[in-house]
C-alpha cells in the first residue's frame, strides 16, 4: 500500500477517534486535499487551524478568503499546488458555536494533535508550515515537538528530524496587516532556498 492510500484510509478513521473523546460543536464533515493522488512523494504539508463553513461546504481545506491569500503566497513560492503542497489542519472537522466558526479549543488541538502525529509518519513531508497559532499550539502537543512554540515565528527549524517552518496564518484579519503580509510573501518566496 503507497503513502497515498495509506493517508485515504486514515482520513476515514478520523472521525471515530475523534468521536471517541469529543463530540461537542463539532461538525464531522470530512474536509481533505482534492489534490491527493497527483502529489509527489514527500510534499510540503501546511497545516491551518481547523475547517470553517466554506471548507466544510466544498469539503476542502483552505477555500475561504484566507485560502485565496494562502494560493497566492503558493504561486508567489514558485512550487505546484497539487503536487508539492498537502494542506490539512491542527484539528480536522470544524468546530462551531451556534452557527459561527470557532477556534478549537486546548482539548481538541491536544486531541488533533495525535491524528495529526499520524498524518506527519503517513506522508513524510520535507517540510511541515505551521500557519497561525492554532496549528502552532498543536503541534507542540506533540511529544517531541513540544519546544515548538517557542520559536519565533518565519523560520525554518530542524525539530526531531523534520524541517518545520512557522508563520503566520493568512486570515483576511492578518494579510491586512502590511508588516504579517510582507512577512507571509518573503517566507513563502523563500521556500525553494530554505529547503
Amino acid at each position: 500500500m503507497d503513502w497515498k492510500e495509506k493517508l485515504y484510509n486514515f482520513y476515514k478513521s478520523r472521525r471515530e477517534y475523534i468521536k471517541t473523546h469529543l463530540n461537542e460543536n463539532i461538525d464531522f464533515t470530512d474536509v481533505y486535499d482534492p489534490y491527493i493522488i497527483e502529489k509527489r512523494s514527500n510534499p510540503i504539508m501546511i497545516i491551518g487551524e481547523a475547517p470553517g463553513a466554506n471548507e466544510v461546504r466544498l469539503k476542502q481545506p483552505f477555500v475561504g478568503k484566507a485560502g485565496e491569500n494562502l494560493a497566492y503566497l503558493i504561486e508567489t513560492s514558485g512550487f505546484d499546488r497539487a503536487k508539492d503542497f498537502l494542506i490539512t489542519n491542527a484539528f480536522p472537522f470544524r468546530t462551531f458555536e451556534g452557527n459561527k466558526n470557532r477556534t478549537p479549543k486546548a482539548g481538541e488541538l491536544k486531541t488533533g494533535a495525535k491524528l495529526l502525529e499520524r498524518e506527519i509518519e503517513i506522508v513524510k513531508p520535507r517540510l511541515i508550515l505551521l500557519l497561525g497559532n492554532s496549528a502552532i499550539k498543536a503541534f507542540s502537543y506533540i511529544p517531541w515537538a513540544k519546544d515548538v512554540k517557542n520559536l519565533q515565528k518565519c523560520g525554518i527549524y530542524d525539530i526531531n528530524g523534520y524541517k518545520v517552518g512557522l508563520c503566520f496564518h493568512p486570515s483576511p484579519l492578518a494579510f491586512n496587516r502590511k508588516d504579517i503580509r510582507e512577512s507571509l510573501e518573503n517566507f513563502f518566496k523563500g521556500l525553494k532556498t530554505l529547503i
